[in-house]
């Protein structure tokens, strides 16, 4: 009679049927992900990944959820680090930035590549695990605007039309600054990136900080 597994042994498996998943939809894309391609890649067969994962989207639910718990944990601990509006912002900023390069897969089918997002799997079975991406997500969103308020004066703090243009300023900013360094296209033009970068993010909270 087969030994069951044990839970470090499941874990270790599903560690595993993930790697490769994203692997193959940053390599290959989100349309190439099957759960024979996986098999291949760890040596196993497609019925027995089923054990873990019931769908293909059930497994990219699951890899996206890990990403933003990722970036979760990193940005709370930046967040929680400093009180001072424009240390704060720095430290955020500088976090999203590691991320990015530090996970890059991650980033990448979070928040570069046309993958599946929450909106795909509403009236879905698999609406409430998405639910859960999307929740730490929201979560995310809104650390940062209250962090981009504490860069505001009172009278635009209170707008939130212009709270949310500065948001998305300094998303788009951050998001150019990893996706150039990414792709290895800033390395041509920059020789110090980290030092560029860290001036560029310095001279951006100055502009926030304006009344």
């Amino acid at each position: 009679m087969k030994k069951p597994r044990d839970l470090n042994e499941i874990k270790n498996i599903q560690s595993r049927i993930l790697e490769a998943a994203l692997d193959i939809i940053v390599q290959e894309g989100y349309p190439a992900l099957t759960m024979r391609r996986i098999a291949s890649r760890i040596g196993m067969t497609a019925p027995n990944i089923y054990n873990y994962y019931k769908s293909k989207d059930e497994l990219y639910i699951s890899l996206v959820i890990q990403g933003f718990e990722i970036l979760q944990r990193e940005l709370k601990s930046a967040y929680d680090k400093y009180e001072e509006p424009a240390e704060r912002g720095a430290a955020l900023a500088r976090a999203y930035i590691t991320f990015g390069l530090k996970h890059s897969s991650y980033y990448d089918i979070m928040f570069t590549y046309p993958t599946p997002k929450y909106n795909d799997y509403v009236g879905t079975p698999l609406e409430k695990l998405s639910e859960i991406e999307y929740r730490i997500s929201m979560d995310i969103v809104t650390s940062a605007l209250n962090a981009v308020k504490g860069l505001m004066g009172k009278e635009l703090a209170g707008d939130d039309q212009a709270v949310q243009m500065r948001f998305i300023a300094a998303w788009s900013m951050l998001h150019g600054m990893i996706s150039l360094y990414n792709s290895k296209i800033v390395q041509y033009t920059v020789q110090d990136t980290e030092v560029m970068y860290e001036k560029m993010i310095a001279e951006f909270l100055q502009l926030l900080l304006r009344r």
